[in-house]
């Protein structure tokens, strides 16, 4: 059932959600084993690519050192909430792509109750940068992105 591969996440979901005993849960396991887990170095690197940004114009959008960007970049280093924030936000990533960033992370969603990650939402539906995000934040007595 190498079909199974290529569905959508919610798919999936919605298989996995319908498996009645261990058995069938076992199956869909079989079935999905060769799925490749998407990650976030993959998944933002895609979006560079697509985008035509190169990795000297993140280091200036995103203010992150060189070396350390890099690092992240090609996988080496795992970037930080923040950081992974100044990435999202220096490519022009759109609110769902950065929330798929952060998921893939495991770093937390930004979430619009919270006043700090509001800023930060706020800051990527209007385009803005990591400096501009950084002042809004310092306007509102909020910690800036570090």
């Amino acid at each position: 059932m190498k079909e199974v591969i290529k569905k959508k996440t919610i798919e999936l979901l919605d298989i996995l959600s319908q498996a009645e005993n261990s058995e069938a849960l076992k199956k869909y396991l079989e079935d999905t084993a060769d799925c490749k887990e998407l990650n976030f170095t993959d998944y933002f690197n895609e979006i560079l690519v697509k985008k035509g940004i190169n990795k000297s114009d993140m280091v200036t959008r995103s203010g992150i050192e060189r070396t350390y960007l890099y690092h992240i970049l090609s996988g080496d280093r795992v970037p930080g909430r923040d950081n992974a924030l100044r990435l999202c936000i220096g490519a022009g990533l759109k609110l769902e792509e950065t929330m798929r960033c952060l998921e893939l992370l495991s770093a937390g969603i930004l979430y619009a109750k919270n006043k700090r990650d509001s800023i930060i939402i706020y800051s990527i539906n209007r385009g803005l940068s990591v400096d501009e995000t950084n002042s809004l934040l310092y306007e509102h007595d909020e910690p800036p992105l570090k």
